[in-house]
């Protein structure tokens, strides 16, 4: 098995994240097809320069390629609080290879790095088993409607009790 490699996204890598997401979208067969190209509609090149630079947006790499990358705001930014897992997205091709598993344990370590206490995650109900076993629990179901399609999702955190000293 190959090693999963973790690196701070830049901008350049906004064109592969936007494909990633799209594709991860289009397998979260979870959701209806009309849910899907609302919550797909949303992951622009554009966008994905935006959250790289304003959030920390990690990329994964298996021999050599980006396959999977998340996000996490370490401060309050636009709608997101400190600590909140805005993505996690793995390129289907790539499950299974402990892509997502690497990508929480480093948005873990900078949000420590960060003095965060805790995580706090959106997760769509094809990532929720993938925060539980990184030791999110649920905490509630939420509603979010995108382009009139209605998708629900799990609240999830994760305490990260005290930060480690430097």
């Amino acid at each position: 098995m190959s090693d999963v490699v973790v690196r701070p996204a830049v901008a350049a890598d906004a064109p592969r994240l936007a494909s990633i997401s799209r594709a991860a979208i289009a397998a979260a067969d979870v959701y209806p097809p009309a849910q899907r190209a609302a919550w797909a509609s949303r992951r622009s090149v554009a966008a994905h320069v935006r959250y790289i630079e304003v959030t920390r947006v990690l990329v994964a790499s298996v021999d050599g390629v980006v396959a999977g990358f998340a996000s996490v705001a370490l401060s309050p930014v636009d709608a997101l609080v400190a600590g909140e897992v805005d993505q996690l997205y793995v390129d289907p091709s790539s499950g299974g290879r402990g892509v997502a598993r690497t990508l929480l344990a480093a948005v873990e370590s900078a949000a420590r790095e960060a003095g965060l206490a805790s995580l706090v995650t959106h997760a769509s109900w094809r990532a929720v088993p993938v925060f539980e076993r990184s030791g999110y629990r649920q905490e509630e179901v939420e509603s979010v409607t995108l382009d009139g399609e209605v998708l629900t999702r799990a609240r999830m955190s994760k305490p990260l009790g005290r930060a480690m000293p430097a």
